[in-house]
């Protein structure tokens, strides 16, 4: 059965509505996610496409925060690989589930926007999927991340993304879906906006990655998204638009920002730019 949703266009965001994703739809989610092959993958240090990223960027020492770590798989796989995370979700049910299986793995409840840490504690920060849930706009998530990073620690924040196929349907008109009876869920930003906002946070830049951009193309295209309702068409379309560089860079539906916390006498003052 499949789940109503709309999208349209406001402002600079391409605007995703459904259900709230609020504590009570995140406990749900993670339940419905939960699958034990995803800790045996874990368990050998498994990080799929975020290998790159992680791997390159993440501090080798130092403190690591997950900020909305869900079933915490990425807490454990870089646990093994030897770095020192741990992870905070605000869905209680999930946290107590996954301590449940791992008794001694590193993760709490709590609320990523008001962590119960000293400012600098953390040299690196993680957060997926997570900022664009808030109606309001993602700064408290990033004011706070500013805060418990010490001085050059990196940020790796990934949103979903209003790419060039995206903007193209908001051109023609075709985000009118009727949202009168559905819940805020998400924004998708563009890359120029998320940069600005993160410039104007205290954020320098280092790099982006773009991600699954099978799901940045399917999204878009029905026919495509019917077919991929097959299986094996959804596998191979996955693998096959995984190795085209080009769709990856340019089509993701995820984009990933690569940080790094600015001093205080570099961060920007006054409004953001447009």
């Amino acid at each position: 059965m499949s789940v109503k949703s709309a999208r349209q266009v406001e402002g600079q965001r391409l605007v995703y509505y459904r259900s709230q994703a609020n504590v009570a739809f995140w406990d749900a989610h993670w339940k419905q996610s939960f699958s034990p092959k995803i800790y045996a993958r874990a368990e050998r240090g498994y990080l799929g496409e975020l290998e790159k990223p992680f791997t390159r960027y993440l501090p080798k020492l130092g403190r690591i925060l997950e900020a909305g770590c869900g079933l915490g798989q990425y807490v454990l796989a870089l646990r093994v690989r030897g770095y020192d995370v741990e992870g905070v979700d605000w869905a209680s049910e999930t946290v107590e589930t996954v301590r449940g299986i791992y008794a001694d793995i590193p993760i709490r409840q709590g609320d990523a926007t008001q962590l119960e840490v000293p400012d600098g504690y953390y040299s690196g920060y993680i957060s997926l999927g997570v900022v664009e849930h808030r109606r309001e706009g993602p700064e408290p998530f990033l004011q706070e991340a500013y805060r418990v990073l010490n001085d050059n620690g990196i940020m790796l924040l990934s949103v979903p993304w209003f790419h060039s196929l995206r903007r193209a349907k908001a051109r023609l008109g075709l985000y009118r879906g009727r949202v009168d009876d559905l819940e805020f869920y998400q924004y998708a930003f563009t890359s120029a906006e998320m940069s600005n906002i993160l410039q104007h946070m205290g954020f320098i830049i280092v790099t982006t990655y773009a991600g699954n951009s099978f799901k940045g193309v399917k999204d878009e295209i029905p026919v495509l998204r019917e077919v991929a309702q097959w299986r094996p068409v959804n596998w191979l379309g996955y693998k096959l638009l995984q190795h085209w560089e080009w769709a990856e860079q340019n089509l993701g539906h995820m984009i990933m920002f690569i940080c790094r916390k600015s001093i205080l006498s570099d961060r920007p003052s006054g409004k953001l730019a447009t």
